[in-house]
């Protein structure tokens, strides 16, 4: 597999891309979880969710994502998410403008996701050297991506995949599957081409983990 599609790599932006299919190959989901309201607005809630977390992560998860949130709360909690779990890849979910990779960015996050194709947010993630996936289902956005030399693409939702976008006849793309992707279907994705998941409601509630996690993570 190329370490990047660029021609001129950049150094930082390629180990992202580097280290982000290196630890797919080991663990090929990725978590989302999305915390409630009260986890940015009381300290003991706070606590309580990084406490959970610890749990999965003594586990051996390798990925976790949380949702932007533009408030420093939301900074906070990910930050101490950083400072907790040194060695976890982490990264942040729905990016919607400049802002929420200016505030990844100012956290040095792993990676981060958008939920659609916007080639103005992709630009200037890599004028930042930073690494942005990009959510898409057509065939036209996908055309698009890869004339930007995109490595990495999430197919969201996966239920609404263009027809025409056969994942399996572009190998050099690390194909990710999301939406309402359950534990128990990691297996079938990754028979389908798809280099890994995103386990989000499914994988986590609001409320706590699914225990199923524990079972994959022992395995």
């Amino acid at each position: 597999m190329p370490t990047t599609c660029n021609n001129k790599p950049d150094i930082s932006l390629n180990e992202k891309i580097n280290n982000f299919q290196k630890f797919l190959k080991v663990q090929s989901f990725i978590l989302l979880a999305r915390p409630k309201d009260i986890v940015y607005e009381s300290e003991q809630a706070k606590k309580k969710f990084i406490q959970d977390l610890s749990l999965i992560v003594d586990k051996g998860l390798l990925f976790l994502e949380i949702p932007w949130v533009d408030n420093i709360n939301w900074f906070d909690l990910m930050s101490d998410i950083k400072s907790k779990f040194p060695h976890l890849q982490i990264g942040s979910a729905s990016l919607i403008n400049k802002k929420s990779i200016d505030d990844s960015l100012k956290l040095d996050l792993n990676f981060s996701m958008m939920r659609f194709w916007d080639k103005h947010l992709y630009i200037y993630s890599k004028k930042n050297n930073y690494l942005l996936i990009p959510g898409m289902t057509s065939i036209k956005d996908f055309k698009e991506a890869i004339s930007y030399n995109c490595c990495i693409i999430k197919i969201f939702p996966v239920a609404n995949k263009d027809i025409l976008l056969d994942i399996n006849k572009f190998k050099q793309i690390s194909f990710i599957g999301a939406g309402n992707i359950g534990l128990n279907s990691i297996d079938k994705f990754k028979s389908l081409g798809f280099r890994g998941v995103v386990v989000g409601s499914k994988g986590y509630d609001g409320e706590k983990f699914d225990p199923e996690i524990f079972k994959i993570l022992n395995s």
